[in-house]
């Protein structure tokens, strides 16, 4: 057991979420043991002495990332903080804010029985804040925050109090019906710390991941979807917008290499969503060739500079994540295609049309829902 700023904790060999006990015979690493896992780069877990404990920390290997999960004294998770090691510090990269509007469940239980309170943060000061919900529409924002950004040395074995500190869990209602105001009025009060973000030809879909696969579902049963969420028709393929850069970052002032990790977590966030749904993704071969239904929409995709898609089936439907563009150039996009499913598997119990010729939307396709 290690006694420094962060009180005393503990190393457990092994770490149990959801009932928050360590594992095993032994279920504590020795201080030394531990120092030497820290040390060698092997990750490591690490928790407050308290029973059960507030906070979680898990280290991954090389000491790359460091993810904080705090804790009501119920064990109810209230919010959850990770850190990425850049040039030899540590920035503050995401934070998740948990809300129980039926009261506190003593335990972990589904996203779709909670509200959210997401912040992203990039390194050239853009904050993504998004606040998801089960029972309203989301509220989703882009802001420029440079003040915000939280960077911190990369702890020394035992020192963890600092890192912490800076994770924190607001003071907020989490719990109750009292939850559904307090979430809201984090959510825009964060929002209105900042400035706008909105580049010139940009936009982001203010739409949760949740909330993009239940229009897409709704989409492929042929039902209405919210009204927030724009679908562009392009003879027998339909495509959800979901973002676009619209400046190059030699204009706007933004890093390129933040742009591409933007796109690279909605587009991770969307995936994890269809993969709950649909199970695990497969990744079209853009490169086919040949006069075959998933040759050619490979051949379509290709022709509006697509560099990657990754397909699922869903209710007899081709659904696909796309990714297309170049951050230097300014012109990134990600968004979603629904298409018959045999341009995509080669196989399917419908008959369709070839791929359309053209698969490009920009700016103005989006203008009748943002208006």
């Amino acid at each position: 057991m290690t006694l420094g700023d962060a009180g005393a904790v503990r190393y457990p060999e092994r770490f149990e979420i959801h009932r928050l006990e360590a594992l095993g015979e032994n279920p504590y690493l020795t201080d030394d043991d531990a120092r030497r896992r820290y040390d060698e780069g092997k990750g490591l877990s690490v928790v407050a002495a308290s029973t059960p404990p507030t906070w979680f920390l898990d280290v991954s290997v090389r000491r790359h990332r460091f993810s904080v999960t705090f804790y009501a004294p119920t064990k109810t998770p209230i919010r959850r903080v990770g850190w990425e090691e850049i040039g030899g510090r540590l920035l503050r990269r995401n934070a998740v804010d948990l809300f129980y509007p039926e009261g506190d469940p003593g335990r972990r239980v589904p996203y779709s029985r909670l509200l959210r309170v997401e912040h992203r943060w990039y390194a050239d000061g853009v904050v993504h804040i998004e606040r998801s919900s089960p029972i309203d529409e989301d509220l989703v924002a882009e802001i420029s925050a440079p003040q915000e950004l939280r960077w911190l040395d990369v702890p020394a074995f035992g020192d963890w109090g600092p890192l912490i500190s800076a994770s924190a869990p607001p003071e907020l209602t989490r719990f109750d019906l009292d939850a559904i105001d307090g979430a809201e009025a984090y959510a825009r009060a964060e929002i209105a710390a900042g400035g706008s973000a909105s580049e010139q030809g940009g936009w982001i879909l203010p739409a949760s991941d949740t909330t993009v696969l239940d229009a897409v579902t709704a989409l492929t049963r042929f039902e209405p979807v919210p009204s927030a969420v724009p679908v562009i028709e392009r003879e027998a393929a339909r495509i959800v917008p979901v973002m676009l850069q619209g400046t190059a970052p030699r204009a706007s002032g933004r890093d390129a290499a933040e742009e591409r990790r933007r796109v690279d977590d909605r587009a991770a966030g969307l995936a994890g969503a269809f993969e709950y749904a649909a199970g695990r993704p497969i990744d079209l071969p853009l490169d086919g060739r040949g006069d075959g239904p998933v040759a050619a929409y490979a051949a379509a995709l290709r022709a509006v500079g697509v560099r990657n898609a990754r397909w699922w089936v869903l209710n007899e439907t081709g659904v696909v994540l796309v990714r297309s563009g170049d951050a230097e150039a300014g012109d990134l996009a990600l968004a979603v295609h629904l298409v018959p499913a045999r341009w995509v598997s080669g196989r399917s119990a419908t008959t369709s049309g070839r791929a359309p010729a053209d698969l490009q939307w920009s700016r103005g396709d989006i203008e009748p829902w943002t208006a």
